[in-house]
């Protein structure tokens, strides 16, 4: 299915992406890997608070992150006119890159406290979360795009 829309196809490459890197992320969090899942990243946020979070704030913490991995989507389809087509997988992988450090600056800048003195795993679960946010996002941004008929 060819998506003409570029805001619908950036929410649905986001949204796509955003649920495969929450997948890495519980499944990391149940292994031990990590201290805080995506969807407790977003609690922290929405609640002004860390957890732990009861099942109904998961929940709410995961839609959340849904919704903001489906707009930064959008944000990336946006760009794409503007920096070329082509290496569009690198360029997934340095927009979830880019996204994972700004947001970690910001818990840093702003003094987000159970975002702070994070063991080594956790950052390392979220890089990898980032990877797999850029790649399928790229992935499915490339699937969703009309390609330009050749001749």
């Amino acid at each position: 299915m060819m998506e003409r829309d570029r805001l619908t196809r950036g929410f649905y490459a986001g949204l796509g992406a955003t649920v495969l890197q929450n997948v890495w992320s519980f499944l990391a969090y149940a292994v031990g890997l990590t201290t805080l899942r995506m969807a407790d990243w977003s609690a922290i946020i929405i609640f002004g608070r860390g957890g732990p979070f009861s099942t109904a704030e998961t929940l709410f913490g995961l839609l959340g992150h849904l919704v903001w991995g489906g707009f930064l989507g959008i944000v990336f389809v946006y760009l794409i006119p503007h920096v070329k087509h082509r290496h569009l997988t690198l360029k997934g992988l340095l927009y979830g890159w880019s996204i994972w450090f700004f947001i970690y600056s910001l818990t840093l800048l702003f003094s987000v406290e159970p975002t702070l003195n994070l063991p080594l795993l956790t950052p390392i679960s979220d890089f990898i979360g980032a990877t797999i946010y850029g790649l399928v996002l790229a992935w499915v941004v490339n699937s969703l795009t009309e390609k330009e008929p050749s001749i």
